[in-house]
C-alpha cells in the first residue's frame, strides 16, 4: 500500500503533468465555423494570445493550437514566426475562397524548432477558380497552401490537402518530416505536392495527384529519404529543377525506395537550366513501379532554357535498381543529356525493366547498365 506521503507526491506530478496540456481553441479566439468568418485573425490572436505565453521546452503536444470541427473560411494569409514546441491540429475543414488579391502562403512557419501540423482535418484551395480554363497566367501570385521556412525538427501528417491554388507543402531546414497523409490537385502545373531542402529530411507514407512535382528534392540538400510514395498524374520525383545562372547547386546524399508512378508526364527526373554551377551526387532511385509514365528515368542539363553548354554542373554517381513497368511509345526509358564539360559520371542502372519507350538517348554521359553508355 502507498504511504500517504508518496501518494501526495504521485498526486502533485500527476496534477503538474496534466497542467502541462494547454488548448488553445480557435472559438475563443473569435473564429466561428460559418465558412464565411476569417479563419487568419482567429488564428493569429490564438498563437499570440495562447500559444506563445505557454509554449515550453519539451514536447509539441504540450501546447495544441485547435481548430475543432466544422467549416472555416480562411481568407487571410497567417504567419506563425518564432515559438517552438507546439501543434497546430486541424480537426475542421478550412475552405480558400476566390479572391484575386490574396496572394504569398495561408499557413506560415517561420524560424520555428519541433513543430506538429496535423489533423484530421482537410484544407481546401479551391484552385481551379485561380486557373479558369487551364490559365495559369491570369493570376500569377495566386496563393500557395503551406510553407515551413528555415523550420527544424517540425513535422506534418494526416491532414489532407486539396488543390491549392499553387504549390501545397514547402518545408526548407533540416530535419523535418512529411507522412501518412495524401494531396489532391488538378492535373496541371504550379501544382507541386512536396518540396524540400534542407539536410536529413523525410517524406514517406504519402499519395500525391496532381499534374506537377511529386515528391521533390530543391538545394542545397544534404540527406534526404522518400519512400513509400504515390504519384498519379504528376510531373514525377525528381531533383531541381534549378533555375537559370543557378549557382552553388548543392544536393547530396538523396534515398528514394518504393514509390509507384502513374500516368504522370515523367518518372525520375534531375534536371536544370545548361548554365548552372555546383554539385549534384550520390543519389539512389531504387524500386519503382512505373505506369505510361513519360521519360521514365532521365537527367537533363537542358531540361529549360536554350542549349548553350556554359554551365558547369557536376552529376555523379547516380543510382537507377529494380525499375519496372511502362513508359510511353515516343520517349525513351533512359534520356541522359548532360554538360561536354562536365559529363555525367557514374550513372548506373540495375534491373531496369522498362517497355512501351523507344530508344535510350545519351549525351555526355558514362557509367554501367545500359546499351550505349560508355564506361566510366
Amino acid at each position: 500500500m502507498l504511504s500517504s506521503a508518496f501518494a501526495l507526491l504521485l498526486l502533485g506530478l500527476q496534477v503538474r503533468i496534466a497542467s502541462a496540456f494547454i488548448e488553445c481553441s480557435v472559438l475563443d479566439y473569435g473564429a466561428v465555423a460559418d465558412n464565411t468568418t476569417d479563419l487568419g485573425p482567429a488564428l493569429s490572436r490564438a498563437w499570440t494570445e495562447c500559444v506563445i505565453p505557454q509554449v515550453t521546452t519539451t514536447v509539441a503536444d504540450n501546447v495544441l493550437l485547435y481548430v475543432p470541427a466544422g467549416n472555416y473560411l480562411l481568407a487571410s494569409t497567417v504567419t506563425f514566426d518564432g515559438a517552438a514546441n507546439w501543434n497546430l491540429h486541424i480537426a475542421g475543414d478550412i475552405f480558400l475562397p476566390f479572391d484575386p488579391n490574396l496572394t504569398g502562403t495561408m499557413l506560415t512557419f517561420e524560424n520555428c524548432e519541433n513543430i506538429l501540423l496535423d489533423g484530421p482535418g482537410a484544407i481546401f484551395g479551391n484552385g481551379y477558380w485561380y486557373r479558369p480554363d487551364g490559365d495559369l497566367t491570369m493570376f500569377p501570385n495566386r496563393p500557395r497552401l503551406i510553407r515551413f521556412q528555415d523550420c527544424n525538427n517540425c513535422e506534418i501528417t494526416q491532414v489532407e490537402l486539396f488543390n491549392a491554388p499553387m504549390f501545397h507543402v514547402t518545408m526548407i531546414g533540416n530535419s523535418n518530416i512529411a507522412h501518412d497523409m495524401a494531396i489532391r490537385a488538378d492535373h496541371i502545373g504550379e501544382t507541386d505536392g512536396f518540396d524540400m531542402s534542407g539536410n536529413n529530411n523525410q517524406v514517406f507514407s504519402v499519395s500525391v495527384e496532381n499534374g506537377d512535382e511529386c515528391v521533390t528534392v530543391k538545394t542545397p540538400t544534404n540527406g534526404f529519404v522518400a519512400t513509400d510514395i504515390t504519384c498519379i498524374f504528376t510531373a514525377g520525383c525528381n531533383i531541381g529543377s534549378f533555375g537559370s545562372a543557378a549557382v552553388g547547386v548543392d544536393v547530396q546524399n538523396v534515398f528514394y525506395s518504393n514509390v509507384t508512378i502513374s500516368n504522370s508526364d515523367a518518372g525520375i527526373m534531375i534536371k536544370s537550366f545548361p548554365n548552372c554551377q555546383g554539385v549534384v551526387t550520390n543519389i539512389t532511385y531504387t524500386g519503382f513501379t512505373m505506369d505510361a509514365a513519360a521519360y521514365p528515368l532521365y537527367i537533363s542539363v537542358f531540361w529549360e532554357g536554350g542549349t548553350d553548354d556554359t554551365g558547369s554542373l557536376e552529376i555523379s554517381d547516380v543510382t537507377f535498381e529494380n525499375v519496372a513497368g511502362t513508359g510511353t511509345p515516343t520517349r525513351p526509358a533512359v534520356l541522359l543529356d548532360c554538360n561536354k564539360a562536365t559529363p555525367c559520371k557514374n550513372i548506373n542502372f540495375n534491373n531496369i525493366d522498362l517497355t512501351d519507350t523507344i530508344a535510350d538517348q545519351i549525351t555526355n554521359a558514362c557509367g554501367s547498365g545500359v546499351a550505349g553508355l560508355d564506361a566510366c
